[in-house]
C-alpha cells in the first residue's frame, strides 16, 4: 500500500451523554499525526444498526446505556469477522463487569472522565491490533493463491521496453492492463508489478475469469455470507477483501460477465463492496492488474465490455510480443528452463545446435508456456545431459523449414533434421528409458498407446531380449 503520512482511523462512539460524545469527538478530531473519522450515536440500539451496515476501526461503547448497553452491543456483533476493536467507556465499572468484556473480546476499558493522551494512545493500538487481524485473515486465505515469483528472462529490445515502463510505474497505484497472447507471460508481469510496488508485503491474488462460472466467479471476487444461496454453509471471505493493501490480478478480464463488470468497477470507484447475500459496506484498498488475449476495443464496441470499464482499468497498457517476434529469446529461454527443470542434476545440461536450430523455426502458438513444456519434456528423453533435436519431438520438426543447398550444389540434409530418423530415435529413447513399457513411453513422448504402437510396428521396431 502506498505509504500515507495521515492515516484514517474510523471510530464509533456510542454514549448516551452528549458532553461526553462532544468531548471524544473533539480529543479524537484535534489528534495530530492522524484522522479519526468519528460517528458518533446517543444510544445501543444505533451503535449496534451502524455496526451491522459499516465497518469501523475501533467502537468506543459506554457501558451503561438505555436500549441495550455495551456489553450487550458487542455481544450482539462478537461473532462478526470485520466487527472494529471494543473500546468501553465508563464511570463506573466492576471487576465482574470488566471480566465478562474481556471474555466477549474487548480491547480494552478507559475511565471517565477520559484522559486525552490515554484514549489516544489505545484508540491507536487497538486500531493497528484490528489491522493485524485482519490481515492475519488475509494471509490466511493467500497460502493456498500463492502465484510465485518467477523472473521475466528475456534479450529483446521489445521486451525491454516494457520492463522499463514496467519499472517507472510500478512504485504507484495506477491500474496496468497487461495484453498479449496466450502464454506470453502476462501474470509474470502483474507479479512484477507486485514485488516492485509499495504493497509487497500484502496479498497478491489472482483470478482467471474465463476459468469460472458467472456464478462462481461472484463468489470468488467478492465472497458471501453463509446462506446466501444454497451450498453456502459459511462465510467466504472473496479475493477483493484478501487483496486489500495489496494487488488484485484479473487474468482474461474480457471474459467477466457484464454484472460483474458492473460490480468491479463500483468497488474500484468507491473503494467497497458487499459480499453477496450481505447488507454490510466492507472497505477495501487494492491495485488492480487486468491481462486479456482479447481486443478489449472490439468487445466495448460490440456492447460485451463496459466502457466506462475499460477507461478505468487501461490507465497504463503493457503490451507483450509473442515469442516468435523475438526468435533471439528462445535459445536463452530454452537454457534457462533447462537449468530450472534439472537444478539437483550433477554437471551441465547442454542443448545441441541441431536442437536450438528446430525450435528457433518453430512458431511458438502457445509462446513461453509451450516452450517450457517442450523443453521440460526434451529433459526427460535426453541422455547424457544433452538435449538433441530428436528429443524435442516430431511437431516441432515438421515445422522445421527444409535445409538450404550447400556450396557445392547438393541438397542433402542433415540427417539429424530427417522427420522419419528424429522420429525412429525419440521412440527406440523412450522406449529404452522405460524398459518397453508402451504407456509409459507414449506418456514421455506425448502421444497414446494406440500411436505408438502403430508407429513401433510401422517402424520394425522389437523388444530387445
Amino acid at each position: 500500500m502506498s505509504p500515507s503520512s495521515e492515516p484514517i482511523i474510523s471510530v464509533l462512539v456510542a454514549d448516551d451523554e452528549e458532553d461526553q460524545r462532544v468531548l471524544i469527538e473533539t480529543i479524537l478530531r484535534g489528534a495530530e499525526g492522524v484522522r479519526h473519522a468519528v460517528t458518533c450515536v446517543p444510544d445501543g440500539r444505533s451503535a449496534l444498526s451502524e455496526l451491522r451496515e459499516r465497518v469501523f476501526d475501533v467502537a468506543l461503547l459506554d457501558l451503561s446505556m438505555p436500549g441495550l448497553d455495551g456489553l450487550e452491543v458487542l455481544e450482539a456483533v462478537a461473532g462478526d469477522p470485520v466487527r472494529p476493536q471494543v473500546v468501553f467507556v465508563s464511570g463506573h465499572g466492576t471487576v465482574a463487569t470488566a471480566t465478562r468484556a474481556m471474555k466477549l473480546g474487548a480491547y480494552d476499558w478507559v475511565e471517565k472522565p477520559v484522559d486525552r493522551d490515554r484514549l489516544l494512545a489505545l484508540v491507536w493500538k487497538a486500531a493497528e491490533a484490528r489491522r493485524q487481524q485482519a490481515r492475519s485473515a488475509r494471509l490466511e486465505v493467500m497460502v493456498s493463491r500463492d502465484v510465485g515469483g518467477a523472473n521475466i528472462v528475456t534479450d529483446d529490445p521489445r521486451m525491454h521496453d516494457v520492463l522499463s515502463l514496467l519499472e517507472r510505474i510500478a512504485p504507484s497505484d495506477v491500474s496496468v492492463l497487461v495484453t498479449g497472447e496466450s502464454g506470453t507471460g502476462k501474470e509474470l508481469v502483474a507479479r512484477m508489478l507486485h514485488r516492485l510496488s509499495g504493497r509487497r508485503d500484502e496479498a497478491l491474488v489472482a483470478l482467471n475469469c474465463a476459468a469460472v462460472s458467472e456464478a462462481l466467479a461472484e463468489s470468488e471476487l467478492f465472497g458471501h455470507e453463509k446462506g446466501a444461496f444454497t451450498g453456502a454453509a459459511t462465510r467466504k471471505i472473496g479475493l477483493i477483501e484478501v487483496a486489500d493493501g495489496g494487488t488484485l490480478f484479473l487474468d482474461e478480464i474480457g471474459d467477466l460477465d457484464a454484472s460483474l463488470q458492473a460490480k468491479l468497477l463500483r468497488a474500484l470507484e468507491t473503494k467497497a463492496f458487499r459480499r453477496v447475500g450481505g447488507v454490510k459496506e466492507i472497505p477495501t484498498d487494492f491495485r488492480l492488474v487486468s491481462a486479456t488475449n482479447r481486443p478489449l476495443e472490439k468487445l466495448v464496441e460490440g456492447g460485451s465490455f463496459r466502457e466506462d470499464l475499460y477507461y478505468r482499468i487501461n490507465a497504463i497498457v503493457l503490451e507483450l510480443p509473442p515469442l516468435r517476434e523475438r526468435p533471439g529469446d528462445i535459445p536463452l529461454l530454452a537454457r534457462h528452463f533447462l537449468d530450472e527443470v534439472r537444478p539437483a542434476q550433477v554437471g551441465t545440461w547442454t542443448i545441441q545446435a541441431d536442437a536450438l536450430e528446430v525450435l528457433v523455426a518453430y512458431p511458438w502458438p502457445g509462446n513461453v508456456r509451450e516452450l517450457r513444456n517442450v523443453v521440460e519434456r526434451a529433459a526427460l528423453l535426453a541422455s547424457n545431459r544433452t538435449v538433441r533435436a530428436a528429443d524435442l519431438g516430431t511437431a516441432l520438426v515438421r515445422e522445421a523449414p527444409p535445409v538450404s543447398a550447400t556450396p557445392s550444389g547438393t541438397t542433402d540434409a542433415l540427417p539429424a533434421l530427417e522427420l522419419g530418423i528424429l522420429e525412429r530415435m525419440a521412440i527406440e529413447e523412450a522406449l529404452d528409458r522405460t524398459g518397453w513399457h508402451q504407456g509409459r513411453a507414449a506418456k514421455l513422448l506425448g502421444i497414446s498407446d494406440r500411436t505408438l504402437h502403430r508407429k513401433i510396428r510401422g517402424f520394425g521396431l522389437r523388444r530387445p531380449n
